[in-house]
């Protein structure tokens, strides 16, 4: 687990890390929980299947702004080509347990609008950022 400094000072538990690296403080916080199912229905249509697999994770994450730095060194967790992974083990608060929990996730769609330039054209920074991270 990583820890983040709160604007009042205090100390508290990063609401995402990746393996130590405390994720900067996401605008919006959404977690899912899908359950796998195998299944169909028979020909009275009554559902016959049953449960592959239960409780699996995915949390979508967005900033209202977040500088090219913070996104660039988050997006290069998941990244081969930039010393990361595509599987990182992240820590993430569960909905169905009501705890902190770290499991092992990839990185799906990604996306950011430009939105800061300086004077000689360099990008300082996006609006709407956003990603999700999905149990494997």
């Amino acid at each position: 687990m990583a820890n983040i400094q709160l604007s009042n000072g205090n100390i508290a538990q990063a609401m995402v890390s990746i393996d130590l690296y405390a994720v900067p403080e996401p605008s919006e916080y959404n977690s899912q929980t899908s359950t796998i199912v195998d299944g169909a229905r028979n020909s009275q249509g009554q559902f016959i299947g049953g449960i592959v697999r239960e409780d699996i994770a995915k949390i979508d994450l967005s900033w209202k702004f977040i500088s090219v730095q913070d996104w660039a060194t988050l997006l290069q967790k998941f990244s081969s080509t930039s010393g990361g992974s595509f599987i990182q083990p992240v820590t993430f608060f569960n909905q169905t347990t009501g705890l902190w929990e770290t499991r092992y996730m990839y990185i799906s769609d990604r996306k950011a609008n430009v939105y800061l330039r300086d004077n000689v054209g360099n990008i300082r920074g996006y609006t709407n950022a956003s990603l999700s991270l999905i149990e494997v």
